[in-house]
């Protein structure tokens, strides 16, 4: 199935979508990181003069900020992964449904995925481009470039 769905336009507008989607998360942490990296060299600069109330405030306020980058990055990669899976999901119906389609036009009992199979026999059939024509993908057109693998947004750095 990986020939028939890199050859998918649509494989490449969700990929698009979801790194588009992975940016934006990207961008929304490193600013939250940039937020909390200023209070704590601001905090270190007047900590000699803060009385220990203050202090204490202050370094709650810190680990708060801390806690809300780590929560926002969990729930970001949640939600990029129910994007690409919302995204994916129908996709992947369609070729499952024009493997079945050309299961049932060209008699086959069973369709195996080549890349899981341990050996094949003289007579097996390579179907892939049956089932590319059952998506009215062109032979001999090129595939589509594979996308890059999807980003996630970057993992808050570790406090120091």
């Amino acid at each position: 199935t990986a020939a028939v769905m890199e050859a998918l336009p649509d494989v490449k507008a969700a990929t698009t979508r979801v790194q588009e989607l992975a940016k934006s998360f990207d961008a929304e942490i490193k600013r939250m990181q940039d937020e909390f990296r200023a209070k704590a060299e601001a905090y270190q600069k007047e900590e000699a003069t803060m009385s220990d109330l203050i202090k204490k405030k202050r370094q709650q306020e810190l680990q708060e900020m801390d806690a809300r980058t780590q929560n926002s990055y969990q729930t970001m990669q949640e939600e990029l992964q129910k994007e690409q899976e919302k995204l994916m999901a129908p996709i992947r119906t369609k070729v499952t449904n024009a493997i079945n389609k050309v299961c049932e036009a060209q008699g086959c009992a069973y369709i195996f995925e080549s890349s899981v199979l341990l050996a094949t026999g003289s007579t097996a059939l390579d179907l892939t481009q049956a089932v590319k024509d059952a998506l009215g993908i062109k032979a001999g057109a090129a595939a589509a470039k594979p996308a890059p693998a999807v980003a996630a947004p970057a993992k808050p750095a570790a406090k120091k």
